[in-house]
């Protein structure tokens, strides 16, 4: 793992940053726990890339062959929603048996969502 360099091209993703791996979701609050992170996760079934998603909402692809992180190419950014949704469903969750709440989402700003949704991932 020492011999790996890792990459992001174009601009770096705002920390905490979700990484979404076929096994389980992981997070990053700094550039060593992501390339870490991406280095060992696994695509999703169908996929080449891995997502990660920052603490903005925006979607990062991370390219396990290259070892290369870089802003995704969709412009969309994700919603408050898909990140509640992405994590109740992970086996993150499923295993601390602990859930994101819906509760007044429009309350909660994006970056305190991923925030809070890294948090849960790191315990």
């Amino acid at each position: 793992m020492d011999q790996i360099e890792f990459h992001i091209i174009l601009r770096k993703p705002k920390y905490p940053v979700i990484i979404i791996s076929a096994e389980k979701l992981y997070s990053a609050f700094n550039i060593k726990q992501l390339a870490k992170c991406c280095i060992s996760s696994v695509p999703i079934e169908g996929k080449t890339i891995i997502q990660a998603i920052d603490s903005t909402g925006e979607e990062f692809w991370y390219s396990p062959g290259k070892y290369v992180l870089s802003p995704g190419f969709s412009f969309k950014r994700w919603t408050k929603k898909q990140l509640i949704e992405t994590f109740n469903c992970s086996s993150n969750a499923q295993n601390s048996l602990q859930e994101y709440s819906t509760k007044s989402l429009s309350a909660k700003r994006l970056e305190k969502i991923v925030r809070d949704i890294c948090e849960l991932i790191r315990s």
